[in-house]
């Protein structure tokens, strides 16, 4: 996959919660940075001034080489190609210097916002300024192979710009994959698509593998620990435990020091999927989603109970928050189903009456497997046929896939090596979420009219105009079609 263009993603949420290489932060000739990127730039934002501000409209922070930041108060008299041909000549600085590309990653990762629709003064044009955005950093992404995440939590402009990208571009994924991904995504829109997420995920945000993680647990601890490399990775875990009495506490320390969302963490948040089962100790799906706007909320299963009209995810192996419940041992595995016997329950419900994407995962945990294939056998007594969800294979694991194909629709991610596959993996999601997109609140506000088409324009004017007239009647009957017309942006402007 190394050998594709770059790419532009887009992602709902806040670039300090998806993981990237260098951001790009807006300001103005007086460098007056908004408070909203101190968790990006650091307290001391003065310091961070670039040499020779503001001669080139863009250049790179003194104190943090990972940032740099452009110029976009003066846009704000309407000239958008300035922006643009800034835009380009900044990628163009970044990807010259050469930067450090995170680990797991062989393509440098560029964050963004939408630039200079808020305090670069162009709010009354959105649809232009976004519709530009899109062409330009779609170009510069190909031309400079790398890859840029455009980021924002606002659901109109994320919702707006998955629009823009479905009717003008296409993804690096063949005709089948682009099917399968509108499927998904489909799916997602009627409220029938629920995740199953895997170490895999997570490992695109730095975090150790299993392997990794038990050998850093033996060099962290304070005794002897024989070594046992020959011996299953569940008895390696087991022997820890038996010499280092605080094994949970020290497997949070290690997962706790990463805490930024991978990219496939942020694209899966969003996907607006109400349901979510992980075998993952960590808190960064949760972070990606709390960074979006539905997300202010999540509940964690099993430990804070359901709510109405709030998504939730089931963590069946334990959270970083209550080290006591982590699974990792083989005791601990054996005795699952005696001890977590509801939440298991919980996932064969998902497996019977939701359609289950699972991402990340390699099919090798036992708990799992009995559980699967028990719905599987629940599903073959009562003569029910398909699959029950779509594994999205990062592992190239041909054999095991020929043992799950009458259970899973399989997907397997391209490239000569993991972060190849990962990559793969991302770009599929980023589709996926494209074809999710469904919020149509932008679509009658004026401020979004340079996304739609002439005939288009006409047409949302005219709504515009019915909601003028209607919101004026005292008569209760017309209240359905105010409340639709205003969902879709008819009194924003």
């Amino acid at each position: 996959m190394n050998d594709t263009p770059g790419h532009l993603f887009v992602v709902r949420g806040r670039i300090e919660a998806v993981a990237h290489d260098v951001a790009i932060i807006p300001t103005d000739q007086y460098f007056n940075v908004s408070a909203v990127w101190r968790p990006v730039v650091g307290d001391s934002v003065a310091n961070a001034r670039p040499e020779l501000w503001p001669a080139t409209g863009f250049g790179q922070s003194v104190t943090d080489p990972a940032v740099w930041f452009i110029d976009v108060g003066d846009v704000v008299s309407g000239d958008a190609g300035l922006l643009n041909t800034r835009l380009a000549a900044l990628l163009a600085g970044i990807a010259a210097s050469e930067p450090a590309i995170g680990k797991g990653r062989k393509r440098l990762r560029v964050a963004t916002p939408v630039l200079a629709t808020s305090g670069g003064g162009m709010d009354s044009r959105k649809g232009d300024i976004l519709a530009q955005l899109t062409q330009t950093l779609t170009t510069s992404a190909t031309d400079l192979g790398v890859d840029v995440v455009l980021v924002t939590p606002d659901r109109a402009l994320f919702s707006a710009a998955q629009h823009y990208r479905r009717e003008r571009y296409h993804w690096a994924l063949d005709e089948a994959a682009m099917k399968d991904a509108m499927r998904l995504g489909r799916l997602a829109i009627q409220g029938h698509l629920a995740l199953f997420l895997g170490a895999g995920v997570s490992i695109g945000a730095g975090l150790p593998g299993w392997s990794d993680l038990l050998a850093r647990l033996a060099e962290r601890s304070n005794v002897a620990v024989p070594d046992s490399t020959r011996f299953p990775a569940l008895d390696q875990a087991q022997l820890l435990e038996k010499m280092i009495p605080n094994l949970g506490e020290q497997v949070s320390a290690i997962i706790a020091e990463t805490s930024t969302p991978s990219l496939a963490h942020a694209l899966l948040a969003g996907l607006n999927c109400n349901e979510v089962v992980t075998t993952n100790y960590d808190q960064l799906y949760e972070t990606a989603l709390r960074a979006t706007e539905k997300g202010a909320a999540i509940s964690v299963l099993p430990r804070q109970s359901s709510v109405p009209q709030r998504p939730w995810i089931l963590k069946m192996h334990g959270d970083v928050a209550h080290p006591e419940s982590i699974v990792l041992t083989r005791r601990r595995f054996v005795t699952f189903d005696a001890s977590a016997k509801p939440a298991g329950s919980l996932l064969q419900s998902m497996l019977l009456t939701k359609h289950l994407l699972v991402v990340g995962a390699s099919l090798t945990d036992d708990n799992v497997s009995r559980l699967t294939l028990e719905v599987d056998e629940f599903r073959k007594v009562n003569k029910l046929k398909g699959e029950f969800g779509t594994f999205l294979d990062v592992s190239d694991d041909q054999i095991r896939r020929l043992l799950w194909s009458d259970q899973l629709d399989w997907i397997s991610c391209r490239g000569s090596d993991t972060a190849d596959r990962v990559r793969y993996m991302e770009l599929f999601l980023d589709a996926v979420a494209a074809y999710a997109s469904t919020d149509s609140s932008w679509l009658l506000d004026q401020r979004f009219e340079g996304l739609l088409s002439r005939k288009a324009q006409a047409a949302a004017a005219t709504a515009r105009d019915l909601l003028a007239k209607t919101i004026k009647f005292e008569d209760s009957s017309m209240q359905p079609l105010i409340r639709a017309l205003t969902e879709l942006g008819a009194n924003r402007s």
